[in-house]
């Protein structure tokens, strides 16, 4: 039986999809650092750009890696304070929290209720924390590596960034506007879901860190900060933001703390996703709520915790680029969310 010319191209268009994921799977170490590598460009390139009108070559590349050096100091100080504030308050969260447990226990016991015994074996703690360790040296030199790895990338591509057009046009005469066109546009509304991610995403975790410092919910600061990062996650960041701090406030400040942190942190996120995100970015730029944690399994399962941070970024790429060709649109309006 003879296949049609459109079942023939949709057949290689599968092999060739799972022949591509096969192969960031298998690259996930050079993969990695160069999709890393290559959002960042996305995003500082009209710097670059701006400088370079400006400045010699080599000098506006040194003040663009400068630039981003600055964020990542900012980024590692805001951890190292956030970590100084969670530190004194790990002892007085774990007394409570045995408090708590042996509450439990002694009302499981009154009723007969069975209670997991924990098993503690003294002399495998040595070994334990000695494998513990080697672990985390492992852990962290693979972390410097690929560090250094999407320096590397960064500074290449940044190099090059200005040549592509000259390199597309000679490598692809028939398509080559085209594919300039298709991946300028694509990049330029990549760049604004990013920015515009970023600075709702600070509102939120703003908004957030606010709202339980004016309640009284311990580490204010700490879940600002949780609720910024995960505001990049569509949907499944949002719910998971206001869990941690409902909790804690519920644990350790009482029913009607959680109660209204609860309801303060859920007015926030609604009103954010729901009336802000959309009416920033619009509708083009949303994912539908399966997909976004599609998304982030898929992702994460291809590159591990790397491609579930990437997952969200990666999806919004494919469904611009698929924007800009009419063979490929379908795609895109399948995986973006559309108004009613």
């Amino acid at each position: 039986m003879q296949l049609s010319n459109k079942t023939t191209k949709i057949l290689m268009a599968i092999i060739a999809t799972i022949l591509i994921v096969s192969a960031l799977k298998a690259t996930q170490s050079i993969s990695v650092p160069l999709a890393f590598a290559f959002f960042i460009v996305i995003l500082v390139h009209p710097l670059q750009h701006w400088l370079q009108r400006r400045l010699p070559r080599w000098l506006s590349l040194i003040l663009v890696l400068l630039f981003l050096l600055a964020i990542l100091g900012l980024a590692v100080g805001i951890l190292s304070i956030t970590a100084e504030i969670i530190e004194p308050k790990i002892p007085e969260y774990l007394n409570q929290l045995q408090q708590i447990v042996e509450t439990a226990q002694s009302w499981a016991k009154s009723r007969g209720l069975p209670i997991p015994q924990s098993i503690s074996d003294s002399n495998g703690s040595l070994p334990q924390l000695r494998q513990q360790a080697i672990g985390g040296i492992k852990s962290f030199i693979s972390l410097l590596s690929s560090f250094v790895l999407v320096v590397s990338m960064l500074v290449l591509l940044l190099l090059e960034v200005s040549q592509y057009r000259k390199k597309v046009q000679r490598a692809f005469p028939r398509i080559g506007d085209r594919l300039i066109h298709a991946v300028g546009n694509t990049s330029e509304k990549l760049r604004r879901y990013l920015i515009v991610m970023t600075l709702t995403s600070f509102l939120t975790g703003l908004l957030t860190g606010i709202w339980c410092f004016v309640l009284g919910v311990d580490l204010a600061l700490v879940w600002g900060l949780i609720g910024f990062i995960l505001n990049f996650i569509p949907t499944l960041g949002s719910i998971i933001a206001v869990i941690p701090p409902t909790v804690i406030a519920f644990i350790f400040q009482g029913a009607g703390r959680g109660i209204a942190t609860l309801i303060g942190l859920a007015v926030i996120q609604t009103i954010m996703g729901n009336f802000v995100d959309p009416r920033v970015q619009g509708k083009s730029l949303q994912l539908s709520p399966f997909v976004a944690l599609f998304s982030i399994i898929f992702w994460g399962w291809v590159w591990g915790i790397p491609g579930a941070i990437l997952g969200v970024p990666m999806t919004i790429s494919i469904i611009l680029l698929c924007e800009e060709f009419e063979t490929t649109r379908p795609i895109a309006i399948v995986l973006s969310e559309v108004e009613d």
